[in-house]
């Protein structure tokens, strides 16, 4: 089972204020209309169990309803923007909950995307060239000779060349393994530091983002023939700095562990009925093949159907 993960990058960090929405789901993936907070760490998990993956903990999350269990998403697309609470993104079409506490993430790139532009220069090369962007975006406010607004229409052009390269490789999206694609932006927190977040461009830059993310949305949603799952994510600002903590060393004191106290068994993990089902049916069939062979040798008999009796006795009728 391949998993395909885009531009993935191991992220650890504080989120203050951020929002956590579902842009397109297929009918087989129930997302329920409240008000309930999910935490940052168990994202990864929401998107497996909607692929039908299990966890290693339950998610008791009430945003996530059981769907069909027959029919799972073939990809799951997640966006995160950096730099703002939330997107004023068009109401009644798009389902949103409040994020808190951590966000963990991890992956690696797929061969097919690596004639993507990564670096700067390339980035910046790739909005001069032909159908990109700059063609194509009402830029407004927004200038084409400033880093900054170039660093933020780049993110939009490489979110057009991923929808451009899929559907030119449309096998990566008619196979039977699930996809994953995860892309953080933060050309739109640039522009907020830049020319701040009450600024023209900064408004002007969120609904071009808006449309953007709408328009890959649509793309990635229609390539996948309405089977998979779009997620956006929106995060304020991250606290990476790391603590670390201390202990005193003329500190002798030990914690006991309660549970002790009650001689409680440790806590199994998900393998366990894995492993428990595993070694029940096979030491059950060994112990019925063990009955069966002593049952078949303790009834034989010697003279008649052992096979040495027959082997010496055809020998005797040939002499």
């Amino acid at each position: 089972m391949a998993v395909l993960v885009v531009f993935l990058s191991f992220l650890v960090a504080d989120v203050f204020g951020n929002e956590f929405s579902i842009l397109r789901s297929p009918g087989s993936v129930v997302f329920r209309n409240g008000n309930w907070p999910i935490p940052g760490e168990r994202i990864p998990d929401v998107a497996a169990l909607s692929m039908g993956f299990s966890v290693k903990e339950d998610l008791s999350w009430p945003g996530l309803a059981v769907g069909n269990l027959f029919h799972r998403p073939r990809a799951t697309v997640m966006v995160m923007v950096k730099g703002v609470d939330k997107l004023a993104l068009p109401p009644g079409s798009v389902i949103s909950y409040p994020l808190e506490n951590r966000v963990y993430m991890v992956g690696k790139a797929n061969s097919v995307f690596e004639d993507l532009s990564v670096t700067l220069r390339q980035l910046r090369n790739r909005l001069f060239q032909e159908n990109s962007v700059l063609t194509s975006l009402p830029l407004n406010s927004l200038s084409r000779n400033n880093e900054v607004d170039l660093l933020f229409l780049s993110e939009l052009q490489v979110l057009r060349d991923i929808s451009s390269l899929l559907s030119r490789h449309k096998h990566l999206a008619k196979d039977h393994s699930p996809d994953l694609y995860s892309l953080e932006l933060a050309g739109l927190d640039e522009i907020g530091k830049h020319y701040g977040e009450d600024s023209e461009q900064f408004r002007d830059a969120s609904k071009i983002l808006i449309d953007a993310l709408q328009k890959f949305a649509d793309d990635m949603y229609n390539l996948y023939g309405g089977n998979a799952v779009v997620e956006l994510v929106t995060v304020r600002s991250f606290d990476t700095s790391l603590v670390r903590k201390t202990r005193n060393i003329l500190e002798t004191k030990q914690v006991k562990d309660p549970s002790t106290t009650y001689n409680l068994a440790y806590k199994y993990n998900f393998e366990y009925p894995v492993v428990f089902n595993l070694v029940l049916w096979i030491m059950i069939g060994l112990a019925l093949t063990l009955i069966v062979t002593c049952y078949n040798i303790w009834n034989m008999d010697p003279g008649y159907d052992s096979i040495i009796y027959r082997m010496t006795n055809q020998k005797i009728r040939m002499d």
